[in-house]
């Protein structure tokens, strides 16, 4: 039913051969896959983010708010606010 390992041409030095081939690509493949693995996480919780923008509400959709004028005395509009002369020269100004 099932050929023998010797008459099929299955040595030793075949499977050797294959284990050989396939630990060399193990160790090209798992330095990769540890590089890229913050990558991976990071497009995951990159995803949640965006989602959550999306899901909410912009500032557009909801229902803006009055805002209330404070009331003015009516001593402090009759006042007028003095606003400082500036006198532009070339001189330095020093502060004190």
């Amino acid at each position: 039913m099932f050929p023998s390992p010797v008459r099929s041409g299955l040595s030793l030095s075949k499977v050797i051969g294959g284990v050989s081939k396939t630990l060399n690509v193990a160790n090209q493949i798992i330095p990769l896959y540890m590089q890229a693995k913050p990558m991976i996480s990071n497009a995951k919780n990159a995803f949640k983010v965006a989602k959550e923008i999306l899901n909410t509400p912009s500032s557009k959709n909801m229902p803006s708010k009055t805002k209330e004028t404070p009331k003015k005395d009516a001593k402090t509009t009759t006042q007028k606010e003095e606003q400082p002369t500036i006198v532009s020269t070339n001189n330095p100004v020093f502060f004190l």
